[in-house]
């Protein structure tokens, strides 16, 4: 008689670990609608128009931003992203890059590396409503050091050639430091090696 309550118990275990598993993958695929529904509108929408196209799903604690952007100039992107995400957002390059992705990645990575060619500086700090991770308060835009003109160098001059009184001072000063140091003088060298 005790050994059917353990069954039952563990079977009710199993059976309540499968409920809560196929929930989360009722989520997931709910997401992956919505994250190919959000595509194919971008596709339409920018095949259509021709113009830059921006979306972008806040998520959750766990899976984080979801950002599709196509055609988009960087500052948009940038701008859109801090009305979204709450942060500040202080633009100082002048040059806007464009933006291709289809990406979802926590949000002080995903902004960090939303662009390959632009130096972005990101500020962020522990998040309250989501524990053990972060959010943005501020973004900087520099300047980009590959897009500055390259500086000439003027060639070195050639040295300039030791006057013999140098030459004999330099001599002078080895063999001193030959004699000091227990060594053979410097025309001696040959001769012990033969």
């Amino acid at each position: 008689m005790t050994k059917t309550p353990a069954r039952h118990g563990r079977s009710l275990q199993i059976e309540t670990a499968v409920i809560a598993m196929e929930v989360l993958q009722k989520r997931s695929a709910a997401k992956a609608v919505r994250s190919i529904g959000a595509c194919i509108f971008l596709f339409l929408a920018g095949a259509a128009s021709g113009s830059e196209s921006i979306v972008i799903s806040p998520g959750d604690c766990n899976s984080g931003v979801h950002l599709v952007a196509r055609g988009a100039r960087l500052s948009n992107v940038l701008d859109r992203l801090a009305d979204t995400l709450r942060f500040e957002l202080q633009l100082a390059d002048s040059s806007d890059s464009i933006v291709d992705v289809d990406v979802s990645k926590q949000a002080p990575e995903l902004v960090a590396n939303i662009s390959p060619v632009d130096n972005l500086v990101v500020a962020y700090v522990r998040s309250v409503d989501c524990p053990g991770r972060d959010r943005i308060v501020k973004v900087w835009t520099l300047p980009n050091a590959n897009r500055a003109p390259p500086r000439t160098v003027d060639a070195s001059p050639m040295p300039r050639q030791l006057t013999e009184a140098e030459k004999k001072l330099a001599r002078d000063g080895e063999e001193m430091y030959r004699r000091a140091h227990g060594m053979p003088p410097a025309g001696d060298e040959g001769e012990t090696a033969k």
